[in-house]
């Protein structure tokens, strides 16, 4: 049998873990609102917006031939982190335990137990091994190969008053010292330890699907992206 998932790194095998069932690659649930209009057939979709998705829930069923691994396997199965799949590896999910874990006893007097785990995932799949892309050149591009937008970590090295444009958006630095990394995921932008939000305007950069143009005016050494690919 070879079905099995990776929970933050950990191989479920090695905790003698076998699954006997995966969950299908499944595609998120798009948000959005259905409105009847009197008199009209069917309903009006409202999106909540471009690439909103739901959760989903992705369930492993396995068993265990040893009960005496149970305090080990409640220890390892809970919080939060990262998921990979035996059927789609290569990258993986964000997620959570979703749900308390029964563990059943198969039949009497057999040692063997059976338990499902719920893992409530962010809608995206990462690509794992992603190198960074080093760009030294205004007016570059760089290609996004995923299903939708990403949410790039994006490192300027330079001085000065910056103004960066990645695809439409156009961020602008103000008094760089050497370096500055403007985090879409989180939000944020830093230098190190040191929060420098008060040196950046303008929205946090994504990159689309397809070709993205990167540009820049000041003084600019090179820019890094760590792309952060992704899909459905």
């Amino acid at each position: 049998m070879n079905d099995y998932f990776i929970w933050n790194g950990v191989d479920c095998r090695t905790k003698g873990i076998h699954v006997s069932e995966l969950p299908p690659i499944t595609i998120p649930l798009e948000r959005s609102k259905q409105t009847n209009v009197p008199g009209r057939p069917g309903s009006l979709t409202q999106l909540e917006g471009d690439d909103v998705y739901d959760d989903m829930i992705l369930t492993a069923t396995c068993f265990i031939s040893d009960p005496a691994q149970i305090p080990a396997i409640a220890a390892w199965l809970k919080g939060s982190g990262t998921l990979t799949f035996a059927n789609r590896t290569g990258g993986y999910y964000k997620a959570r335990i979703a749900n308390q874990i029964p563990f059943e006893k198969v039949l009497r007097g057999n040692p063997h137990c059976t338990f499902a785990v719920n893992f409530r995932c962010y809608p995206f799949w990462y690509q794992d091994n992603v190198a960074d892309v080093t760009i030294t050149t205004s007016g570059s591009t760089i290609t996004n190969p995923g299903s939708v937008y990403s949410e790039p970590i994006i490192t300027v090295t330079g001085s000065g008053d910056i103004t960066l444009m990645v695809g439409t958006t156009i961020v602008e630095l103000t008094d760089v010292s050497q370096s500055i990394v403007i985090n879409s995921t989180l939000k944020e932008a830093y230098k190190g330890n040191t929060l420098m939000n008060d040196h950046m305007s303008g929205d946090f950069p994504v990159l689309k699907p397809g070709l993205n143009a990167i540009s820049w005016t000041g003084t600019v050494t090179q820019v890094t992206v760590k792309p952060n690919w992704r899909y459905l």
